[in-house]
């Protein structure tokens, strides 16, 4: 029955009357049934987005395509005269030019001038290093005299890389361009287990690896270590928001934490066992660090409130700014003292560095600004009002999103920092 059934049907499919029947009704059950269409299209997504991932299908048909044309030259040459007669249609023009101009959002601006500079920085500096390994200086005539020499578009004008990433601080240039190694100069095994951030690389600018990204390392250079501990936490921890609590006891970064302070969490928790009582946040000045310091406020909140009740847990307040001038030096630690301190200053001649992250600081400037007790800043956290934080939370960092929308759309208006 089943031989013959598919025989009937390989019969049918070659009746181009029954074909065409069929898929008219194929389409106009497909048109009409949107739950079907939905999901056969984020199939189909998913399925050319797993494909095109694959190196070897890109380079496949990147070679395939390749091969076609060099084999069929007539079809270049009819594809090439089959673009100029369309591009003589002024309706297609016009389409083509509206659709521009609503592709160049503000964003997509943004993202694009953002990745034009990472090529011209990477591009510059680079040479920059290779000039400063063949001579040992950097000798900013002979890097413009090299850069026309090379005729590289990527290539900035050397005054021009240190205004647009060192904000004209040519000290700064020299030690990024110092600094900069991108080869490996050895492959050193070690015989037993250790944390990554203790490897240290005499002469060189330490960093450690840590699950595939470079981190910084200041922070651990930096320290006092009679009286300073570092736990360095590797990117974002769990929202512990959302999370059940076997999820939360599998995260490793979490369990570092508990482990570290030592009073336990939840129904364990003893704060008489808490081996610090200034538990200290520091993470960058950007985006990505206050995502990570409100992720760790909420599991202190959750889990170790007692902390936050006796006072234990404090906020750092590196600087956002380091304002040069000659030989004077100064930090800033927001907009209005940056201003007091131009004023104070005088513009001309003035040197001003936006801090994005704690690693564009050396352990010393780290120390000095956001680490010695003698001349820190930091913030100490409470809570004044243990019902409206509790909810507070919950709205901001749980799982329902209409609460957060209506949240947002509220408090909008009243927002001073906002970095898009």
């Amino acid at each position: 029955m089943r031989a013959l059934l598919s025989q009937r049907a390989k019969q049918q499919w070659t009746d181009e009357v029954y074909k065409e029947y069929m898929k008219n009704k194929f389409l106009e059950f497909y048109y009409n049934d949107d739950e079907y269409r939905n999901k056969t299209l984020q199939r189909l997504n998913e399925e050319q987005k797993r494909y095109w991932n694959n190196e070897k299908n890109r380079e496949k048909q990147s070679q395939q395509v390749k091969e076609f044309f060099m084999n069929h030259n007539e079809a270049k040459l009819h594809l090439s005269q089959l673009a100029k007669q369309e591009w003589q249609n002024q309706e297609l023009l016009t389409w083509r030019s509206n659709k521009t101009k609503e592709q160049w959002t503000p964003d997509f601006r943004a993202k694009r001038k953002e990745a034009y500079n990472k090529t011209y920085y990477n591009h510059t500096i680079r040479v920059l290093r290779e000039l400063y390994e063949e001579k040992a200086i950097i000798n900013a005539e002979e890097y413009d005299a090299l850069r026309r020499q090379k005729n590289d578009k990527n290539l900035l004008k050397f005054d021009t890389f240190a205004e647009r990433f060192f904000d004209g601080d040519k000290e700064s240039v020299f030690e990024a361009v110092s600094n900069y190694n991108h080869k490996i100069i050895d492959i050193i095994p070690l015989s037993g287990k250790i944390d990554v951030y203790d490897i240290e690389v005499p002469h060189t600018h330490n960093f450690a690896l840590a699950n595939g990204v470079f981190v910084h390392n200041s922070a651990k250079q930096a320290r006092d270590k009679e009286f300073q501990a570092i736990l360095p936490l590797r990117g974002k921890i769990l929202n512990v928001e959302k999370a059940r609590m076997d999820k939360i006891l599998k995260s490793e970064e979490i369990l570092h934490l508990i482990t570290a302070i030592g009073t336990g969490i939840a129904e364990e928790f003893n704060i008489e066992n808490a081996r610090y009582h200034r538990i200290i946040l520091m993470t960058d000045a950007d985006v990505d660090g206050e995502h990570i310091r409100t992720l760790l406020l909420t599991f202190f909140f959750r889990y170790m409130r007692p902390l936050i009740e006796r006072g234990y847990l404090y906020i750092a307040q590196p600087p956002l700014y380091k304002i040069t001038k000659g030989k004077a030096v100064e930090y800033a630690y927001s907009d209005r003292e940056r201003l007091q301190k131009i004023k104070q200053l005088g513009e001309t001649g003035l040197s001003i560095q936006r801090y994005k992250g704690l690693g564009e600081m050396n352990p010393q400037q780290l120390w000095e600004t956001t680490m010695d007790p003698e001349h820190r800043t930091m913030a100490q956290v409470t809570i004044q009002n243990a019902v409206e934080a509790d909810e507070l939370f919950t709205i901001l960092m749980g799982e329902a999103v209409e609460p957060r929308k209506v949240f947002i759309e509220t408090h909008a208006r009243d927002v001073v920092n906002l970095d898009i």
